[in-house]
């Protein structure tokens, strides 16, 4: 082999190598999204509520399940809104809280809002999370009404309670 044909192999491979690998990356992250649970359909089992049983139905109020990460700023801010809403506002939902990589001892839940220790990740990647925080909004019967991702203003936050939409 002759050096212009050396060159031509190490371009390629400098170039095709990185590129399959994003393309190998990519499918891996398709793959996990079409894990999660869709609009209209029934929130799944969760374990840490009702002994690992679908999310049972709550009369009258919302639910809001966060999937989140141990050390993310978004995802502190997140649930942190969250709760202020349930709290200070009067908002008529109920808060629960995955958290991956982290312990149980790490956790507080406060009576309406439940904490759930995901400490290897495992339960978030069978909910499909890729971004987080990923946040569902689930009625009373169990169904999902609507998922956005990533951090929110208030504002945001409330539209997103009230009619199921993102007001960015």
């Amino acid at each position: 082999m002759n050096r212009r044909h050396l060159a031509i192999a190490t371009v390629a491979v400098a170039v095709l190598g990185p590129l399959g690998g994003l393309i190998w990356f990519e499918s891996g992250i398709r793959a996990r999204q079409a894990q999660r649970p869709e609009v209209g359909t029934l929130f799944p089992a969760l374990p840490g509520l009702a002994d690992g049983e679908a999310l049972p139905a709550s009369p009258d109020r919302l639910r809001v399940v966060t999937f989140a990460k141990a050390g993310c700023g978004n995802c502190d801010r997140t649930i942190t809104a969250l709760r202020r809403m349930a709290r200070v506002e009067g908002q008529t939902f109920d808060l629960i809280a995955v958290v991956a990589g982290s312990d149980s001892h790490e956790l507080e839940g406060d009576g309406d809002h439940a904490a759930i220790a995901d400490p290897d990740g495992a339960v978030s990647r069978r909910f499909g999370v890729v971004h987080v925080p990923l946040v569902f909004l689930v009625d009373e019967q169990s169904r999902i009404l609507a998922v956005t991702t990533g951090e929110r203003p208030d504002t945001g936050w409330r539209s997103f309670l009230e009619s199921g939409t993102d007001a960015l």
